[in-house]
């Protein structure tokens, strides 16, 4: 037995002997060399100040590592250097020069091996932002940029603010001022600096010193122009918050167009026209219309010939009693006019806003639209209170009007009156017409009046009576009425049984509730509807107020 054992392990070893020289005598197989894996992040890119850290993961066959740094996904390429480890600080020591500051940068690394031919491919590790530089500078708001000038402000901390530097927008590096401002005690005070004479639709770098040191800056781009030509007149940016227009507007050319700005006020000073002009509201550093008042009211010149007065997004009112005594246009001579416009505005606390009360004359086209009127008192929107004046068309379109004793008023005739799109409460006085046309003889509307998708509330109860009942009109024997579209609310009405007269077919529909019903704050000129059941929520009053379908 113990034979048999030995002999079968003999046998054993000899044949395993056997197959190690069969193998030991097979070629070796070789296999091809490939590239380096390409680098992967061991963390996130991160920034610390304006230095960027990169973390690899270790490659042990890599050689070193290419690091490349864009700001333009590789478009470009800013930095490109060679490292003998997987970690680096990119800033000025590795770099030449610092990276700038609040600035979005792309990272890619490639791996070295021995032999050029087996590099990795490049490995995009991805983007970050360089921190912003420590400061005490306020970033701009919209309202701190306008087109031709900037508003600067910082907090109080530190050495005080001394210069303001103004760089273009692409020297990052804040090399080359293109203007510098040594602050005045004033500003130095206040925190604060307006800087002027900028380009329209142009970036800038604006900076703030204390002396030589840097503190801080940000990057203003300058709204694109509201309007230019040899005929604009720019009167913002007026180092005063109360501009007298008369002195003004006299040494203008006629067609001119007078920017005004936000926030401030423009006396009209009894300016007399006998020119077309036009006031617009340029951009301002506050959230407020500019102020014309009409304390001393404007009028035509004596025998002018004016084609037109318009006025867009301007708040047209007067201090000085107004509400008792101003209006916008008081004309006491003679002359024509071919447009008086208010687009956009909000007129309120007058005694009236256009009348023409001596002299004789036309004024071809009287347009409200889109505006905001409130407490006009006995001239209403419009009074031609002499007989030998005349207002021929007359559109008041997607306006709210609020609180007018009076509302049109003629002794002439007119060829049109249209009302449309309009929100109207407290208008015109318990018992007052809504239109008087009074003149015997030249008492008419010509083509008509139009009064389509307008909402009408109840009189002005002047004396708190609970009394809302109106007159319809005086004169207008021979006018005819286009009414489509118009509600009512339920205070609204006609005093027939006081022997006034009632607008047959007006309204279309009443709306049974009350103005508090259907109206957020009716009494202080808010007309939200609040009523969703409203059957004329998305078609009818001022569209600023619908409800949208």
């Amino acid at each position: 037995m113990k034979g048999i054992n030995t002999y079968s392990n003999i046998w054993m070893i000899i044949a395993f002997m056997v197959i190690s020289v069969f193998h030991a005598c097979e070629p070796e197989e070789n296999y091809p060399r490939t590239r380096l894996f390409q680098p992967v992040l061991n963390e996130d890119l991160y920034s610390v100040e304006n230095t960027i850290v990169v973390n690899l993961g270790n490659l042990k066959s890599a050689t070193g590592y290419l690091v490349e740094v864009s700001r333009d996904s590789f478009e470009t390429v800013d930095y490109s250097l060679e490292i003998d480890t997987n970690f680096v600080i990119l800033n000025e020591e590795t770099l030449g020069e610092e990276l700038l500051w609040f600035t979005i940068y792309q990272v890619r690394v490639t791996a070295y091996a021995d032999e050029d031919e087996y590099n990795s491919l490049p490995s995009f590790l991805g983007s970050v932002r360089t921190q912003k530089y420590p400061s005490n500078m306020h970033a701009p708001t919209f309202f701190d940029v306008l087109d031709t000038r900037a508003k600067v402000q910082w907090d109080p901390a530190g050495d005080p603010i001394t210069h303001v530097k103004i760089f273009a927008g692409n020297d990052l590096r804040l090399k080359t001022p293109l203007l510098t401002l040594a602050l005045t005690q004033a500003q130095i005070d206040t925190n604060m600096v307006i800087i002027q004479g900028l380009q329209p639709s142009t970036t800038y770098q604006i900076a703030i010193y204390s002396g030589d040191v840097l503190r801080g800056w940000e990057i203003y781009t300058t709204r694109e122009a509201l309007i230019s030509g040899p005929n604009v007149v720019n009167l913002t940016g007026i180092d005063s918050s109360v501009i007298v227009l008369r002195q003004r507007l006299a040494q203008v050319d006629d067609g001119s167009i007078i920017i005004l700005e936000g926030g401030k006020t423009y006396m009209a000073a009894g300016f007399v026209f006998d020119k077309s002009i036009s006031f617009i509201s340029g951009y301002s550093f506050v959230p407020a219309l500019p102020v014309i008042d009409c304390s001393s009211n404007f009028n035509l010149k004596e025998g002018s010939n004016v084609g037109y007065v318009t006025f867009k997004d301007i708040h047209l009112t007067a201090s000085d009693d107004g509400y008792n005594a101003r209006y916008v246009f008081n004309i006491d001579n003679s002359g024509t006019l071919g447009e008086l416009k208010f687009e956009s505005c909000v007129i309120r606390t007058l005694r009236g806003i256009c009348r023409m009360k001596e002299g004789a004359g036309t004024l071809e086209s009287y347009t409200i639209s889109n505006c905001q009127v409130d407490s006009i008192r006995d001239y209403g929107l419009l009074t031609v209170d002499v007989n030998v004046w005349q207002c021929n068309d007359i559109l008041i379109e997607q306006s709210t009007i609020s609180k007018t004793v009076a509302f049109i008023q003629s002794r002439n005739n007119s060829n049109t009156l249209k009302i449309d799109g309009c929100t109207i409460n407290e208008s015109p006085q318990t018992g007052r017409r809504m239109f008087r046309y009074r003149e015997p003889g030249q008492d008419n509307v010509l083509n008509g009046i139009t009064i389509t998708n307008t909402i009408w509330g109840h009189a002005w109860d002047m004396a708190n009576e609970g009394i809302y009942l109106i007159d319809a009109y005086d004169g207008l024997g021979n006018t005819t009425f286009i009414l489509s579209n118009n509600y009512a609310t339920s205070e609204f009405g006609f005093d027939v049984a006081g022997g006034k007269d009632a607008l047959a077919g007006f309204p279309s529909a009443t709306y049974s509730g009350l103005v508090t019903d259907l109206w957020t704050d009716p009494y202080n000129a808010v007309f939200e509807i609040k009523d969703p059941g409203f059957a004329g929520k998305g078609d009818a009053g001022d569209p600023r107020w619908r409800i949208g379908l």
